[in-house]
């Protein structure tokens, strides 16, 4: 018995450890699974970054093109302006309509009713004035006595 024992010693001394088969860990199919999604999810990402960026272009070009007509637009009527403004075309449409130069220029004294009237047509009457005793022409027989009676 004891030459058996001594053999199984040396033969359990001398052999390797038994193994065994352990289920494998998950951790790299989890690694894996978290790296294609944070993957995924950039490449979508992009994806709507570049798309953005396309659709800011589009309007950055119509507004361009807006501008654009917009000058030519501005450039052909201050062309237009520029010739209805034009002297001898002032001159020539005058004529057409039996206007001539000025020989003389005079002052025309306008009577204070009339202004008065018009004013008071127009709705530019001082409220001061039509609270008055003498109306609106109280303020004007001010303003006529310290101008000297001068228009």
């Amino acid at each position: 018995m004891r030459a058996t024992a001594g053999v199984l010693a040396t033969t359990a001394a001398t052999s390797s450890p038994r193994l065994s088969v352990v289920p494998r860990r998950r951790r790299a199919a989890r690694v894996i699974t978290v790296a294609v999604a944070v993957i995924a999810s950039l490449m979508i990402g992009s994806a709507a970054f570049q798309t953005q960026l396309a659709r800011r272009q589009v309007d950055l070009d119509r507004i361009d093109r807006d501008l654009r007509v917009a000058s030519e637009q501005y450039r052909v009527l201050r062309g237009q302006r520029a010739e209805l403004r034009a002297p001898a075309r002032l001159a020539a449409s005058a004529e057409a309509l039996g206007m001539g130069p000025a020989t003389s220029t005079q002052f025309m004294a306008i009577p204070a009713d009339v202004v008065a009237a018009v004013q008071e047509s127009m709705g530019v009457v001082d409220p001061r004035d039509a609270a008055g005793a003498n109306g609106v022409l109280d303020r004007f027989t001010e303003v006529k006595a310290v101008a000297g009676g001068a228009p």
